[in-house]
């Protein structure tokens, strides 16, 4: 608050005053009245916080705004700002649509004196004090006003800034309810936040509308959702753009065999597309030019050409000259040093030779470029930049801002991110970054499931039992059928329920097959003493034949004996109890049978067979047990070994 000659104000909430307690034959003080006034502003203050937040409007401030111009106008109110309700008039203003932007109101505060209100004299006739000065006041100040990011409003010393509206490119975002009680708000948010999460209501379909060079637009239509229990809601479709921000992959010396069509030209396609820019074509050139030997034999003649791969041909008239007979390529040059026939010093020469060197492409798209005359059958090296495809997500947070969250790009698997705490996903956007098309949108948010979708849900899943109820019916009435039919008989081998009861039946039947039967009878090896071993050769890897000295580390034994490690190899007892005539359900327990390469039976469970049943233990065997204590010192004895409480006999290994 502004500061003011003669005003004296000793409110401080830390001292928890309350009152303030006024004696007789004492003198009024003008610092009391002022806190008295603070006692109750602190009072309401911290109700009206408990209810409401800055910003919260009461009553009007309908914001109306053109989307085309970016004229606003809101209406006269009430906003709950600095721990009271106060009144503001109509604004009227013009904000940018390009951009995000804040609406709201500057809040300041003035002292107001006689001087500037003579009505704050003394109004009362005939007294003494009759038009001398008195108290001051404390005056508030709202205008409507708005901010966003580089743009300033054309006022000076507004005040502090209280945000109301948000606006996303000329549209208002989230609408204010009047009146809202902050408390119950957050509650209410809270519940829905954690019964419901974040979820779309209805509408907010996202769509690429355009797809340039340097940047995307989208528009997402008018719709409601709720992100973190507060609602948000676009009353009109919202336009936003993004940067491409292209994540470019760079390929070096990337190969390809020179194969011309009938013109001479070349359409190289490229092995990763789209296209983001050609750093070099380096290609393989043949060229004739005439060279002056030098003055004298053996002298070295330049070629004049850099990165020469070979000479092809050396002729003067009909003399032509023979490699590394005559001549060879040294640095770049024609070096005529071996010991044969050479051009007379000072006279000219004709040779054809291939060098590399780089070339311009033409007609360049997303997936290549054109080139030519390049030697056919060589080597064209292609260093160039390509556009990774990556997924990205369209956001909105409960304040209405839309966000683009980037995922990885990867040459084949591109991953989807996730989106941050306190965003409501509404698209996913696959970059595929093609100059001829847009972006692939999908409009996978979260949609509130409303109560009679749920029902139809339910309905659907009874009648799915159902049918499924019919076909088990049907199959088990198949299944069922007397397998005896005009006087010839049918076993299906579903099971040994067709089998004759009196009679000893030596066949199995797996997976619909009668075959041989095969016993079985489990072993487990770690009930035994000695040890299986597949046969093996001991054969040294690592030997150390060399000691060092050793001395005692404690000699003294000043510590407590370490305890013997003691550990038990518990035994799984295993076994199965038979009590049926046949093999079929020990054989097909492990037993599988594939009639061709179209048909192939998977394992039944023999517990599902009619002719066998299977039940639960009642008492487990008794089995061995094999305990190994180790650390035990000389001399040092086993008096008792308990199992589970109970002491068990101990024998030696």
């Amino acid at each position: 608050m502004p500061t003011l000659q003669g005003y004296f104000n000793r409110f401080d909430s830390n001292k928890k005053y309350t009152k303030s307690l006024f004696l007789a034959g004492k003198g009024l003080q003008s610092a009391e009245l002022n806190e008295i006034q603070e006692y109750s502003s602190h009072a309401l203050k911290n109700f009206g916080n408990a209810i409401f937040k800055d910003g919260d409007v009461i009553r009007g401030c309908t914001c109306i705004i053109d989307n085309q111009s970016g004229a606003v106008t809101v209406e006269a109110g009430q906003v709950y700002l600095n721990g009271a309700i106060r009144d503001i008039h109509e604004g009227n203003f013009t904000i940018p649509i390009d951009v995000s932007v804040k609406i709201g109101v500057y809040f300041k505060e003035k002292i107001v004196t006689e001087l500037e209100d003579p009505e704050l004299r003394d109004p009362a006739v005939g007294t003494r004090n009759y038009q001398e000065t008195g108290a001051a006041r404390l005056q508030y100040n709202l205008v409507w006003s708005f901010q966003s990011e580089g743009v300033t409003p054309q006022t000076s010393d507004l005040g502090e800034f209280y945000s109301i509206y948000n606006v996303e490119h000329g549209v208002l975002v989230q609408k204010a309810l009047a009146p809202q009680m902050d408390s119950v708000s957050v509650a209410l948010a809270r519940y829905d936040n954690e019964s419901n999460g974040s979820f779309l209501v209805r509408g907010m379909s996202v769509t690429c509308l355009e797809n340039s060079n340097t940047e995307q637009v989208f528009t997402i239509n008018e719709g409601k959702a709720h992100v973190d229990g507060y609602e948000i809601e676009l009353a009109h479709s919202l336009r936003v753009r993004f940067d491409n921000e292209i994540d470019a992959e760079t390929v070096t010396s990337d190969p390809y065999v020179f194969e011309p069509n009938a013109q001479g030209v070349m359409t190289v396609q490229l092995n990763h597309a789209p296209l983001a820019s050609v750093t070099s074509v380096d290609v393989t050139v043949q060229k004739t030019v005439n060279l002056s030997h030098g003055s004298y034999s053996g002298a070295l003649d330049p070629i004049p050409s850099t990165s020469v791969l070979e000479i092809m041909l050396i002729k003067q008239g009909n003399t032509v000259y023979a490699k590394n007979t005559d001549y060879k390529l040294t640095a770049g040059q024609v070096d005529w040093s071996p010991p044969g026939a050479e051009p007379a010093p000072g006279s000219t020469y004709e040779i054809t030779y291939r060098y590399r060197t780089k070339v311009d492409p033409t007609n360049v798209t997303d997936t290549g470029f054109n080139i030519s005359g390049a030697v056919d059958g060589t080597m064209v090296l292609v260093t160039y930049s390509w556009k990774m495809p990556r997924y990205d997500l369209i956001t909105i947070d409960n304040e209405g801002i839309v966000r683009r969250i980037k995922g990885l790009a990867h040459a084949w698997t591109p991953s989807v991110p996730k989106a941050p705490n306190g965003q409501l996903v509404l698209a996913q956007i696959f970059q595929n970054w093609a100059s001829n098309q847009k972006p692939k949108v999908s409009n996978n948010a979260i949609r509130v499931v409303k109560m009679g979708d749920i029902e139809s849900i339910k309905n659907m899943v009874l009648n799915l039992y159902y049918l499924i109820s019919q076909e088990q019916l049907k199959n088990d009435a198949n299944a069922s059928d007397p397998s005896a039919k005009k006087g010839i008989f049918v076993d299906p081998f579903f099971d040994d329920d067709m089998r004759d009861q009196g009679i000893s039946q030596t066949g199995a039947i797996v997976d619909k097959c009668l075959t041989l039967p095969t016993r079985a009878e489990v072993h487990d090896l770690a009930k035994d003493q000695k040890v299986y071993l597949l046969p093996y050769v001991l054969e040294p890897v690592i030997s150390q034949e060399l000691q060092t000295g050793s001395m005692k580390i404690n000699p003294y034994c000043a510590f407590d004996p370490i305890p013997a490690d003691v550990t038990i190899n518990s035994n799984v007892d295993f076994w199965t109890e038979i009590e049926t005539q046949w093999l079929s359900p020990v054989t097909q327990l492990f037993y599988t049978w594939i009639f061709d390469s179209n048909y192939y039976n998977t394992y039944t469970d023999a517990n599902t067979l009619v002719a066998s049943t299977s039940r639960y233990a009642t008492f487990m065997r008794q089995i061995r047990q094999q305990i190994k204590i180790e650390g035990l010192k000389p001399g040092e004895r086993i008096e008792v070994v308990e199992f589970s409480g109970i002491p068990v006999a101990v024998e030696a290994a």
